[in-house]
């Protein structure tokens, strides 16, 4: 998979640098999270701009929250992907948990890089525990 996309490419070298798998900026343990990764999708390497939460936490700042806009309320856990550019994607995450560290954050990566059928919108799973 050859990938000449430039946000990407200078992601990947960043990452080289730090001798890291991902980037997390927010400080943790906290109920969300801003983490940014490589993973493939749509036959591609691309950079993933996730927004992990507890779903208690969508669910009591849904109007402050840009990736709540999805629905009004989360009960089940979910991903949603949305529309990128340049190999950039904006990735939300919702899972049925009280408090997002970095353990958490490592298997998300893993289930996202490893999950076959990712599209762009929302997909709801009936239950998930990272």
């Amino acid at each position: 998979m050859s990938n000449r996309l430039p946000k990407v490419e200078a992601f990947r070298e960043q990452l080289q640098q730090l001798g890291a798998d991902f980037l997390c900026h927010t400080h943790l343990p906290d109920s969300r999270a801003c983490i940014s990764f490589l993973g493939t999708f749509q036959g591609q390497i691309v950079l993933w701009k996730m927004n992990l939460s507890t779903l208690v936490y969508l669910n009591s700042n849904t109007s402050q929250n840009t990736l709540a806009e999805i629905s009004d309320t989360h009960t089940r856990p979910f991903i949603e992907i949305k529309e990128g550019s340049e190999g950039v994607f904006d990735l939300g995450v919702g899972l049925d948990l009280e408090v997002i560290n970095e353990a958490v954050i490592k298997k998300t990566i893993i289930m996202i890089r490893n999950y076959k059928r990712l599209d762009i919108g929302l997909i709801e799973f009936g239950s998930m525990h990272a």
